[in-house]
């Protein structure tokens, strides 16, 4: 207590800066950055999760992409060669997009929230090929490295 009865009490003010705007992507944006094979359903699944802060949910992304993309490097010599590559496409589409709705942000939560706004699209096309060549690149390392070394 004040013994000062004519002194003004202190006030508890917040003078922090209002919280940064956290941008997001759209659960369609991220079913568009499928484009970019298994690395880009990891990019911008995990690239969520970091920005709500769900940081356990981001680490289990990249421990089940990881795994995925083992078994996906394992699995590629039994495929068949007539199996169209649209399978994997619409199976990444399908996949993003759920776990995008089901778990982030819809795009009316977005929309609605101020605290978070979009990426743009060009980021996603720009986000979405660069993880092709890195997709490309870590599936086809280990066959183009034995094919090189001979076996």
């Amino acid at each position: 207590m004040n013994s000062n009865l004519y002194k003004t009490p202190e006030a508890n003010l917040d003078t922090s800066l209002p919280s940064e705007i956290k941008k997001l992507y759209s659960p369609n944006q991220v079913a568009c950055g499928t484009i970019g094979g298994p690395i880009g359903i990891i990019y911008f699944l995990a690239s969520n999760f970091s920005a709500l802060g769900k940081e356990r949910e981001k680490q289990k992304t990249l421990v089940i992409g990881s795994l995925f993309i083992a078994l996906l490097i394992g699995l590629m010599p039994f495929i068949p060669d007539e199996m169209p590559g649209s399978v994997f496409t619409i199976a990444y589409v399908v996949i993003a997009r759920t776990i995008s709705v089901k778990y982030q942000m819809t795009k009316e939560s977005i929309i609605n929230s101020e605290r978070h706004d979009f990426y743009s699209n060009w980021r996603v096309f720009g986000m979405g090929l660069v993880c092709l060549v890195v997709s490309f690149v870590v599936l086809m390392a280990p066959y183009l490295i034995l094919d090189l070394m001979g076996v």
